[in-house]
């Protein structure tokens, strides 16, 4: 449950960032620019790796192991999905600008 409650934020952030951004940029609060997506994408890591710990906890049981692997496996994909976002848009996208 919480791999999926993570995937789901991270479309609501993916959506709600542009506006939250266009919002502060128009108030000019540019202090609170990236607020607004930092907070989200860390609730999102601590969900994944929330549901990656459980996920390892319930494949050791006898029953469950078919919903423990997609959880480890939504949230593996999770984390590797934000640390790639993460190093794309704070190392490599500031080159090109």
């Amino acid at each position: 449950m919480t791999a999926v409650l993570g995937a789901m934020l991270v479309w609501v952030s993916v959506v709600v960032t542009p506006w939250a951004m266009r919002r502060a940029v128009s108030l000019s609060d540019y202090d609170s620019v990236y607020t607004f997506p930092v907070v989200t994408l860390a609730i999102v890591l601590v969900l994944d790796v929330l549901a990656l710990a459980l996920g390892l906890v319930g494949v050791r049981r006898p029953t469950g192991r078919a919903l423990a692997g997609a959880a480890i496996g939504i949230a593996a994909t999770g984390v590797l999905g934000l640390l790639i976002y993460v190093i794309g848009t704070g190392v490599i996208m500031p080159r090109f600008a």
